[in-house]
């Protein structure tokens, strides 16, 4: 630093002195060149002089002269270089050509600025040579400290300035003998150990075995790390064996260390718990390739937690999440022996946590594990003056260790998800689940073709006035041939309503059934009855679910009084007030309204006074429970009379005997269907039925 001071100085200093030697110079040539104008002017005065005393009659030579005198008489002497003022003075007082005095006055006076001259030539020489004596010796300085930065760069091409530099940077030759250190290396050991030591004390103990070993095996460059009094240290050395150096560059990192442990924690941990994530989870797994040793994964999902979040916000989101992990690393390690490896515990995301065991659970186990899970969850979430309650379910998979982390994660997930609408809390994974679960995904990618390939039909089943014993109308089921054989509803039906799917389905099918109940009014014995069509949940819940029933109309225009939608019990509860608005619109297009599957949904009849429905039907669970005494039949009987109260017919679905049909006549149930009056039939087979029970009747 004070080199490179020094050098900037020295360089402005030259400059400064260069720039004096060149005004003076430049001084010195002008007073030359009135020197020799004064001598020309006085050489062609003498001669005139002397032509006039030998010669006055010989003009030219004399106006030969006169005209040398003219022209040479320095006309700049009234400039700043005018060694005196006499000439000058006798230049604008007289008037050329001279007489003889005039001649001789001038040339005394030129004689006298010849001496001025001689003697500024003498000082401005004298001024320039000591200048350029001075700027010598300043390029001979500049040159010698600059050939020692030079020095200085070559010895520590790696910090060109290590004085500056505010961590440690020394240098030894091969002997080990400090050749330089800057000022850093004396703080940071001062605060190290008090004193002032030697730089090497940075160093790890064995560096002279280390140093050895690097010049031994030609290695240039290494980097060390270690610890020094609760310090970490890094060390960039670099040797230099064509100049015999060994720079050490060192640099306190315990703070970066830190920072990096830190981050590397948070990377391979949640947030909110501290508990392991699923990177660290799949390091555990994968690091673990042992055949023999066999690997339990347990995966947790607990319900209840949007209700926290949605209401109370994320900061109880959070504190609810910590005590739930405390709660449940109690449970999985409640099942394990004091002396069992722990344990580890995970968070997947929000609402999955689990563990992994270094082990096979027993049959036992996982029974205590599973109510030790639903033991974390059986008290209420307490906050403020609410209260939460939460649900737990839980899949497990056991697997040798040599298993890839994926593979088992997808594996304990598949029997977590072989829950979903179950109430069972815990599920061991075996491969009917993956078969299971295989098959549906076979069934949703085909069932998303089926309109498309035309696998879809419709199939109706008659209904039967119990009064007149005559033909009322069909429901319409919905039938699916793929590949030759036929996928029952109970199969594909959940998964189209849980994929999404059962939106194009239902559209589909509304326009089928409007395109049927037109194509039956224009046949010859006329319409065969109402045609009933169901509403899947999914399709009454979407905001569209009128615009898309008024657009069908418009594709077939059907009477609308001719079709009745069954929608469930279940949805009905679900969204009481919604229900209640869309069926008023669709009262208002002119459909008649039934309630399915009634008395499964845990109803009371006060819903059914609020509902703007034509017909109950039944579900057939009540009809074969009848036979099982009074009591059964009496909740078929209550049924029947307050909907009749209510101006609602009702309907039995599932009769199959006669002894059913024999006691709903009896209790004046309206209606029933089942494979007692007939089973499910094709278009033209519906056709014939409606026809032929025209001629019955």
């Amino acid at each position: 630093m004070y080199a490179r001071r020094s050098l900037f100085v020295m360089v402005t200093i030259a400059i400064m002195v260069l720039a004096i030697s060149l005004t003076l110079a430049a001084r010195l040539q002008g007073v030359i060149r009135i020197t020799n104008d004064l001598i020309h002017t006085y050489t062609a005065l003498d001669r005139w002089v002397q032509l006039t005393d030998a010669r006055p009659q010989d003009l030219p030579a004399l106006n030969e002269q006169r005209r040398i005198i003219l022209e040479y008489i320095p006309m700049a002497l009234g400039a700043d270089l005018q060694p005196s003022g006499p000439l000058t003075h006798f230049l604008r007082q007289s008037t050329l050509p001279l007489n003889q005095t005039g001649a001789l006055v001038l040339k005394n006076l030129l004689i006298w600025e010849l001496f001025e001259c001689h003697r500024l030539q003498n000082s401005y020489s004298y001024q320039v040579n000591l200048i350029y004596g001075v700027l010598t010796l300043l390029l001979l300085a500049i040159g010698m400290v600059s050939y020692f930065m030079d020095r200085r760069a070559q010895d520590y091409p790696l910090a060109p300035f290590p004085e500056a530099n505010s961590n440690p940077v020394f240098g030894l030759n091969y002997q080990g003998e400090i050749i330089y250190q800057n000022a850093a290396v004396g703080q940071v050991l001062r605060r190290l150990f008090g004193r002032h030591d030697q730089p090497t004390s940075l160093l790890p103990s064995d560096y002279r075995q280390r140093l050895a070993l690097l010049r031994d095996n030609d290695v240039r460059q290494q980097i060390w790390v270690h610890s020094l009094q609760e310090h970490i240290f890094q060390h960039r050395v670099q040797l230099l064996p064509e100049s015999d150096r060994i720079h050490v560059y060192s640099e306190d990192i315990t703070e970066q260390e830190e920072i990096r442990g830190r981050n590397a924690f948070m990377a391979f941990h949640d947030p909110v718990c501290l508990l392991a994530n699923r990177q660290r989870l799949e390091q555990i797994i994968d690091a673990m390739d042992d055949p023999e040793r066999m690997l339990t994964l347990v995966m947790t999902h607990i319900t209840g937690l949007d209700k926290v979040l949605s209401t109370e916000g994320l900061p109880a989101l959070d504190h609810l999440a910590r005590e739930l992990s405390v709660r449940l690393r109690g449970a999985y390690q409640s099942v394990l022996d004091a002396e069992a490896v722990t344990p580890v515990v995970f968070r997947f995301d929000a609402n999955l946590f689990g563990c992994v065991y270094t082990c096979e659970l027993t049959a036992q186990q996982h029974q205590c594990l599973a109510l030790a899970l639903t033991a974390t969850v059986a008290q209420p979430y307490k906050r403020k003056d609410r209260e939460f309650f939460l649900g737990v379910q839980s899949g497990s998979a056991t697997e040798p260790s040599s298993i890839t982390a994926l593979q088992l994660i997808q594996k304990a997930n598949l029997a977590l998800h072989a829950l979903d609408g179950k109430v069972a809390d815990y599920q061991l994974f075996d491969k009917t689940i993956e078969a299971d679960i295989q098959s549906g995904y076979q069934i949703e990618y085909a069932l998303r073709h089926a309109i498309e390939l035309d696998e879809l039909s419709m199939m109706y089943q008659p209904q039967q006035d119990l009064r007149t014993g005559q033909l009322i109308g069909f429901e319409a089921l919905m039938r699916w041939h793929r590949s030759g054989s036929l996928i029952s509803p109970v199969e594909f039906i959940p998964i189209a309503e849980k994929t999404g799917v059962i939106h194009s389905i239902g559209h589909w099918a509304l326009r089928d059934v409007l395109q049927q109940s037109i194509d039956w009014s224009q046949m010859v014995g006329g319409s065969p009855g109402i045609l009933a069509v169901n509403v899947s949940a999914q399709e009454f819940g979407r905001s569209d679910f009128i615009e898309d029933i008024e657009r069908a109309l418009a594709d077939c225009p059907a009477r609308p009084e001719c079709i009745q939608l069954e929608i469930t019990e279940s949805l009905l509860i679900e969204g009481e007030d919604l229900a209640i608005a869309r069926m008023h619109q669709l009262k208002k297009l002119g459909f008649t309204l039934a309630i399915d599957d009634f008395g499964t949904g845990y109803s009371s009849f006060s819903y059914l006074s609020r509902f703007p429905v034509d017909k109950l039907k039944i579900d057939r669970s009540f009809i074969v429970n009848m036979a099982n005494g009074v009591r059964d039949e009496a909740v078929v009987a209550a049924m029947i009379d307050v909907a009749h109260q209510l101006g609602i017919k009702v309907i039995a679905e599932g009769v199959e005997t006669e002894q059913e049909r024999v006691k709903l006549i009896a209790l004046g149930c309206d209606q029933l269907q089942g494979y007692l009056y007939g089973r499910p039939l094709s278009v033209p087979a519906a056709t014939l039925f409606a026809l032929h029970q025209q001629e019955v009747v």
